[in-house]
């Protein structure tokens, strides 16, 4: 059964809510002991002391609330306690002003949502400030610590402290370093490690174009598993390999745009950046290279260290994919 999204709204106090509760449990502990993030059915979403997620499966989550200290056992979920500060790991997946979709370490998603501010009210004598979250500071791959804080009144506040590129933020999330060996752009990559094996990632937010990566980058990948299918949550280029296929491969740059000309013996062509810089002629390396292409195209140029274009590849718009992590969230 495929998960449910949690859905967090940052807005004034007392009105941030989760808004869906996990759906199914997943390779977790059928025991243990944790602090409620959502209960809905068989399923409780504990948070445990290192701040990692997991689903436990229960006989009935009835009456369980967001806070709740419980010990699991035997399917039942026995409350000891209650706190107001929650603080779980998660992973940004995109990012806007509008809110942000987050990776938690359990594989599910999180959606925290940017309500209407609201004026801050009196509520017998203390301040009810709105939460504010600066969404977009974030960065797509970052890892962050999210704390919900419930006050007096029904003061609800949420708070995300980025933390340190290496950080693991679960056991069912997965990490890759490899060399991109297929970098089509179709919403999948491919990487080969140094021990000859290769992997291929489904990248739905287009993490790999969000990047610039192409061919023979070095890059690190974080990652989970969607039935046999390897879903890219983060990828980071650290370098570019100059070993077998990619020696001599040096400083390759891509220039996204329309096609504007193409020179009568095909020697060089001139495109309309999407960026909006300039209109640029750039030599070609092989005639070969612009075969197929025509003016109007909007395509993709790969350019030398020489700044002489060595690839064109159209550009697929069916996917309605960018690799921009400014939109809705």
């Amino acid at each position: 059964m495929p998960r449910r999204p949690l859905t967090l709204l940052a807005c004034a106090a007392g009105a941030c809510a989760l808004s869906a509760a996990p759906a199914a449990a997943k390779s977790v502990p059928s025991s243990g002991r944790g602090v409620v993030l959502a209960a809905s059915g068989h399923t409780v979403r504990l948070v445990d002391r290192s701040h990692r997620v997991g689903d436990v499966h229960v006989t009935s989550a009835h009456g369980l609330r967001r806070g709740a200290v419980v010990t699991v056992g035997k399917g039942r979920a026995r409350v000891t306690g209650h706190v107001g500060k929650i603080a779980f790991l998660a992973r940004v997946v995109r990012s806007s002003r509008h809110g942000a979709v987050l990776r938690l370490g359990d594989g599910s998603a999180l959606t925290i949502a940017g309500g209407a501010p609201r004026p801050a009210r009196r509520v017998r004598g203390a301040s009810a400030a709105g939460v504010t979250v600066d969404f977009q500071s974030l960065t797509s791959g970052q890892a962050v610590l999210v704390t919900i804080a419930a006050g007096g009144h029904g003061n609800v506040a949420i708070a995300l402290k980025a933390l340190s590129g290496g950080t693991s933020i679960g056991d069912d999330e997965l990490d890759a370093t490899g060399v991109v060996t297929d970098d089509t752009g179709d919403g999948t990559f491919a990487i080969g490690a140094g021990d000859g094996s290769g992997l291929r990632f489904s990248d739905p937010q287009r993490l790999l174009e969000a990047a610039h990566a192409t061919q023979c980058d070095e890059v690190e990948v974080a990652y989970h598993r969607d039935g046999s299918t390897l879903v890219a949550d983060s990828l980071r280029v650290t370098g570019q390999s100059s070993d077998g296929d990619c020696a001599g491969v040096t400083d390759m740059t891509e220039i996204d745009g329309v096609v504007t000309a193409i020179a009568g013996d095909a020697s060089s062509l001139t495109l309309q950046p999407d960026d909006g810089s300039p209109v640029t002629t750039v030599p070609v390396s092989d005639p070969s290279v612009v075969d197929g292409i025509q003016v109007g195209d909007d395509v993709a140029v790969t350019l030398d260290d020489t700044n002489t274009a060595v690839d064109v590849e159209p550009l697929d718009d069916s996917g309605g994919g960018t690799g921009d992590d400014g939109g809705d969230a």
